[in-house]
């Protein structure tokens, strides 16, 4: 007997409605235009349900549960921050994928791709952005994730393993971060790779081929960006993904530890009653899950785009180490125990043992109670471990525990060799146009005294100046005094800042070169340079008292010495433009 061949739609529409149904259909198995009516409608689910036929005939619903717990969609228990933490690898795949189209992992132009990524490369400063601000995110859900999980027990029996996979995850996210960080090849990824593999050069038997390999060399080079890049790309998100997988298949064997087991049955709250209310995946939890991605997407793109900048530094520089140099963030407490004593005891023994101790928690904690009142001391544990940590990443900072000189943190403070200071951080239309040197003169408890003047010394108006520019000024001078009531070698000091044109806007014309003029009819600014000069009396320690007293000349005259740097300020990188030419500006070395 002959088959009929199927009949196909006739007409467009027709056509267009077959298209989508079958489009829907290979997403969402089972559930075709009229199981969509009744979702949308919220209507209830036929029997048999063909919403959780999805989960048997798709793979990729298969590995989420057909219904949720009621506890474990409470977001003010878990907060999200596993399904966060997930979210933000993706969004870290996602951005990294487009990024590696127009990097290349050479010492020779991995900068100037950076730049290209910045200023040519349509959307590629809300990308790197996006990269960079997610990255941290990543690291500080997890933190917070695992926070969670320790607090409400949930690590304890039968969930171990899920929790051993967790801290696994947490190293490879730390890990993974920080590899990103010699990537764009500027003085912050030099330096913070540099102190890195240093830490690492230190510890005994394997400490110098653990440096080699990390490094490719002797030197980090072009090996080293190269290594850098792999693990960054491949071997470490292949890893993580893995780790996410069986870590994810854990919770899904065991489910999330439900939330009645914290407290106790006769809670006034009702939070001791278990209950077995489970919330279907489809439609409520998917749409719920859509919605998120939508919100959260969404506000990263406009915290991104309007408030947040991926500040590039200059071009690595092996020759130069910037002032105040510090690890990541999250690094900060590893760097803070390096001040307290032996690089090898608290930078390669005590160090890892802060991360590798929690992996052994479910097996050291033989308390089976999961309720808050049954566990004060591992409570009590948790928030003095969080304080230590807190104090140890203060110390990590570069000023704690480092003696600090007035004219070196002045100079650091307002025209920084390296990144931005607070010059920076002022309008370029707001800066003056013509030469303003601003001077004052401190001295211990009392007033000090100030002046503004053009470069010829004749007094400027103040009123012909900006209120940003006075701000600018006024800051200046209260760390002027600050340092001198603070800092003893730094006496009586004449500190000026002077701010002046340097370069104008120039452009080829008739086969001449021409200045640019602006609509008042006078010459378009291309670059303002800022110059701050100390001078203050020169100090030495008296052997007899230990005291520091003012050097002298053989006529009894106090000797002086003399501190200078400058910023070269352009108008297309100031403040937000944000082209980055500042960072391979020349700038005066200190005297």
């Amino acid at each position: 007997m002959a088959t009929r061949p199927a009949r196909r739609p006739e007409g467009p529409v027709q056509r267009l409605k077959g298209a989508l149904v079958e489009a829907s259909r290979s997403i969402f198995p089972s559930m075709g235009a009229a199981e969509w009516r009744s979702v949308i409608r919220g209507e209830a689910a036929p029997r048999p349900n063909p919403r959780m036929r999805v989960h048997t005939n798709s793979f990729w619903y298969h590995i989420r549960p057909r219904a949720l717990p009621l506890e474990a969609t409470a977001w003010y228990y878990t907060f999200g921050l596993g399904w966060m933490s997930f979210f933000f690898f993706v969004l870290e795949a996602i951005t990294g994928a487009i990024l590696m189209v127009y990097y290349t992992p050479s010492p020779l132009v991995a900068y100037a791709d950076m730049q290209k990524i910045i200023s040519d490369v349509p959307l590629g400063r809300l990308l790197r952005n996006m990269h960079r601000l997610g990255a941290h995110v990543m690291v500080a859900v997890v933190i917070l994730h695992m926070l969670r999980t320790y607090f409400t027990a949930s690590y304890k029996a039968p969930r171990q393993f899920i929790w051993v996979t967790g801290v696994i995850l947490l190293i490879l996210t730390l890990v993974l971060s920080f590899s990103g960080y010699l990537l764009p090849w500027d003085q912050l990824a030099y330096w913070a790779v540099t102190i890195g593999s240093s830490m690492a050069e230190a510890a005994p038997l394997f400490g110098s081929a653990t440096n080699l390999l990390l490094r490719g060399g002797v030197d980090i080079g072009a090996g080293t960006l190269l290594r850098f890049y792999l693990l960054h790309i491949f071997a470490l998100p292949m890893l993580t993904l893995l780790l996410i997988s069986i870590h994810y298949y854990a919770v899904r064997k065991q489910e999330i530890s439900p939330i009645h087991e914290l407290f106790a049955p006769d809670n006034p709250r009702g939070w001791g009653k278990p209950t077995r209310r489970k919330v279907p995946f489809l439609p409520d939890q998917v749409f719920f899950e859509i919605a998120l991605i939508v919100l959260l997407t969404f506000a990263f793109v406009a915290i991104n785009y309007f408030f947040w900048d991926a500040h590039l530094e200059s071009h690595a520089n092996p020759g130069v180490t910037p002032q105040h140099t510090k690890a990541p963030w999250y690094f900060l407490w590893l760097q803070g125990m390096l001040k307290f004593g032996d690089k090898i005891l608290f930078g390669l023994i005590l160090g890892p043992l802060v991360l590798l101790v929690p992996m052994f928690l479910p097996y050291l904690d033989r308390n089976p109670s999961r309720r808050f009142a049954d566990r004060k001391v591992a409570l009590a544990s948790g928030v003095l471990s969080l304080i230590f940590l807190g104090y140890v990443s203060y110390a990590g900072w570069p000023t704690y525990g480092i003696q600090q000189t007035g004219s070196q943190e002045i100079l650091t403070d307002f025209v920084p060799i390296e990144g931005e200071g607070i010059v920076d951080h002022v309008t370029w239309s707001e800066l003056p146009s013509t030469p303003v040197v601003y001077q004052v003169k401190a001295t211990i408890g009392g007033d000090p005294t100030t002046t503004i003047t053009d470069s010829n010394g004749n007094p400027v108006p103040e009123e012909s100046l900006s209120a940003e520019t006075h701000h600018l000024f006024d800051e200046f001078r209260e760390h002027v005094q600050h340092w001198v009531e603070i800092d003893n070698r730094f006496r009586n000091p004449t500190a000026t800042l002077a701010i002046e044109p340097w370069t104008y806007l120039q452009r080829e014309e008739g086969g001449e070169t021409q200045v640019v003029l602006g609509p008042n009819g006078q010459p378009e600014l291309a670059i303002k340079k800022a110059t701050v000069t100390l001078v203050f009396e020169a100090t030495e320690v008296n052997e007899e008292t230990g005291e520091v007293v003012t050097r002298t000349t053989a006529t009894g005259e106090p000797e002086y010495s003399r501190s200078q740097q400058a910023d070269f300020l352009h108008r297309d990188s100031h403040l937000g433009n944000n082209l980055e030419e500042n960072a391979s500006a020349p700038r005066d070395a200190q005297d």
